[in-house]
């Protein structure tokens, strides 16, 4: 189909053609080179005068004999004519063929049929930059390249500054739209490991402890939250010098204060600081090993901590990653930093502790196989040497000047044309730089996994529920008020505490294949403690109605602990702490030895023990009693969920048969509580047709 004809000037990398026909901004189009090969170009500006259209194209080049992609070298010519560029010619000028070792990101912008695959390998290598304005979808991007990427078993380590990226375990919910893109919903449960310093903040993930086995002098001097002045540092080199390990603080500490000079006083406070963080451990920190397998997604949450706590985090994991890389300990993994212009300013904006070891890894990363994405709200604060290096971006909407022109300055192939463009993207487009010499919007695929970066509708959570309107600002009630109220009146809505159910009842009702008389929502009372055994924090669930601590959530039970150590004699507390500390099988005959308490009065208190059901005889001896086994065993029953308030519909509540107080009273005896926080778990009662 013939677009118009080639007017005015024309040259190797732009040319006007009138329009005879129907053309819109960012077509492609194709025209015949006179030395008799075909040339693609993309229609980036429509101008229309009186009767006459003009469009300004410009070349993307040709495929030669040998299959490279080219520019030209000659100008087409005048009067040449201008066709429409079918789908096979614009996928194989621009190399976007179907591959099963690259990732599908999405379709090419007005062109639905010509997918766009890129190449894992280069991003992997050669590092990759995600440019956005806040809410532009960068965070949806980056987890359809970490959902191609699980796909083929490679490692990952994500920094997540604001727990964005958890919800990569669980299948997206449309799946109408998924089904466009030939895609169903999925997801990495099984692969999605999730560590964070604060679990409290963030139940669902392991405990992140930094590990100081190793650890060199100047990688502590290094991560300390103060700038030194030569005269401290030379006060603690000698200090360090005097102990046998570098993370003992403790001893560190006081090898400072015998020193003599008054500038020990600061370094005294600033360790002590660093200690107090509680992020550093020998014994059980967290290794490369644990953070980098084949098939796994290591997601390090960091909501909730502070920025110059993160920085000392990302500076130490990513230090020991890439030196255990270098060694060949670990296989080559990819590294997604969010919010990387906290980790990496421009030197302008000061220097993060986490600066330098990024910037490295950015230089050498790809000599190693330790490909790294870089993805920010602000491309202007973020460092430019480390943003030059990466030789694929994606672009998605930015309206901030400085972040525009920090972009045009640092990002090949940026023109003036694409440059206003970017200010119009709309969320869903993204502008891809590095796969060929000009840039290419492209529809960005749908996620098969669980959207979590999306913004919190505040207004929305409590409009659903059943609150008073009137206590809203005017300005946030919607005109649907009443509409909603009516809605959440058929509908039993409340906002609550509670551990989001994994499924949902319609899911339920899909899912099985007997026909179903009632399913009922029943909400479950409960209460998340976070415990501290052993300098381990973890998180226990007690169900409130039937007293147990949970450990099967999908029913809403567990095992049992209550016991009642009020009624308890001063010398029966005696001989239970004389058996616990054994931890074995025991004899009266073994109290005897360890307590000189008679040995019938050992015996006589020991039955009386079995009585009370804190221990069960067995033969001659004695062993614990379930419930108290239990206690023994708390870190053996961590729940990893996390509990957010959600408007929720269910069908009954159980009532609180539990108190918070008698919990706490038995708790405390076995660890230290923390915190705690009330919470809800939904369970489902089903009841088949018969």
């Amino acid at each position: 189909m013939v677009l118009g004809h080639i007017i005015g000037k024309s040259g190797t990398n732009e040319f006007y053609f009138l329009v005879e026909d129907t053309a819109k901004k960012f077509m492609y189009v194709k025209a015949k080179h006179k030395e008799d090969y075909i040339v693609l170009a993309q229609i980036v500006d429509v101008q229309k005068e009186k009767e006459e259209t003009k469009a300004k194209c410009n070349i993307m080049g040709y495929r030669d004999k040998f299959g490279i992609l080219r520019n030209l070298r000659t100008p087409l010519e005048p009067g040449a004519e201008i066709e429409y560029a079918e789908d096979e010619i614009v996928r194989n000028i621009l190399g976007l063929k179907e591959s099963k070792r690259g990732a599908y990101v999405g379709v090419l912008e007005d062109r639905e049929n010509i997918k766009v695959y890129l190449d894992l390998n280069k991003i992997i290598t050669k590092h990759l930059a995600v440019l956005a304005k806040s809410g532009s979808g960068k965070s949806y991007l980056v987890s359809i390249l970490l959902e191609e990427i699980l796909e083929r078993k490679i490692p990952i380590v994500v920094i997540d500054p604001h727990g964005e990226y958890s919800s990569l375990k669980y299948p997206s919910k449309d799946g109408e739209m998924l089904k466009k893109f030939g895609l169903e919903p999925k997801g990495y449960f099984k692969q999605i490991q999730e560590f964070s310093p604060d679990v409290e903040k963030n139940p669902e993930a392991k405990l992140l402890k930094l590990n100081t086995k190793g650890m060199t002098g100047s990688e502590l001097m290094h991560m300390l939250p103060a700038k030194l002045s030569g005269s401290q540092m030379g006060l603690l080199y000698g200090a360090l010098s005097n102990i046998n390990r570098v993370n003992d603080f403790d001893q560190l500490m006081l090898s400072l204060q015998s020193e003599e000079n008054n500038a020990k006083w600061t370094l005294i406070n600033v360790i002590d600081y660093l200690k107090s963080l509680n992020i550093f451990s020998e014994s059980d920190g967290t290794t490369p090993n644990d953070l980098v397998k084949v098939g796994k997604c290591s997601i390090l949450n960091l909501r909730g901590v502070p920025q110059e706590v993160q920085e000392i985090i990302v500076y130490k994991l990513v230090n020991d990653l890439f030196s255990a890389r270098k060694r060949g300990e670990i296989p080559p993994f990819f590294l997604v930093v969010e919010e990387a212009h906290n980790y990496s300013p421009e030197r302008n904006f000061g220097e993060a502790k986490s600066s330098p070891i990024l910037r490295q890894v950015i230089a050498e990363g790809r000599k190693f196989g330790l490909g790294v994405a870089l993805v920010t709200q602000r491309p202007a604060r973020l460092d430019k040497t480390v943003l030059s290096q990466c030789s694929t971006q994606f672009i998605l909407k930015i309206t901030n000047p400085n972040d525009l022109k920090s972009i045009s300055n640092s990002v090949e192939g940026i023109t003036s044309e694409t440059e206003k463009e970017i200010v119009n993207l709309h969320v869903g487009t993204a502008m891809l730089v590095g796969i060929s010499d000009m840039p290419l919007f492209i529809d960005v695929r749908p996620r098969m996994t669980l959207h979590g970066g999306q913004s919190i509708d505040v207004v929305g959570t409590f409009v659903d529920a059943d609150i008073e309107y009137e206590e809203l600002p005017k300005q946030l009630i919607s005109e649907d008020v009443e509409v909603k109220k009516r809605q959440w009146n058929d509908t039993g809505k409340e906002v609550v505490s509670m551990i989001r159910p994994k499924v949902t009842k319609e899911e339920i009702k899909g899912l099985v294949n007997r026909k179903i008389e009632s399913l009922k929502a029943i909400m479950i009372p409960c209460y998340m403690f976070t415990c501290i055994k052993n300098n381990k924090e973890f998180n226990l669930l007690i169900n409130l109605y039937n007293g147990q601590i949970i450990n099967d959530l999908e029913r809403g039970v567990g095992v049992d602990f209550f016991l009642d150590f009020d009624k308890l004699s001063k010398e029966e507390i005696k001989v239970l702490a004389t058996c616990i500390e054994m931890n074995k099988k025991f004899t009266a005959a073994d109290v005897f030895a360890k307590t000189g308490i008679q040995f019938s009065k050992a015996l006589s208190l020991l039955t009386s023990l079995v009585s009370k059901m804190f221990l069960v005889q067995e033969g001659n001896g004695f062993v614990f009693h379930n419930n108290l086994n239990t206690l023994l065993r708390l870190n053996e029953f961590v729940c990893y969920e996390k509990n957010e308030f959600i408007p929720f519909s269910f069908d009954d509540k159980l009532e609180i048969k539990y108190n918070l107080e008698d919990v706490l009273k038995i708790l405390k005896n076995f660890v230290e509580v923390k915190s705690h926080k009330e919470c809800n778990l939904v369970k489902y009662d089903v009841v088949y047709t018969r």
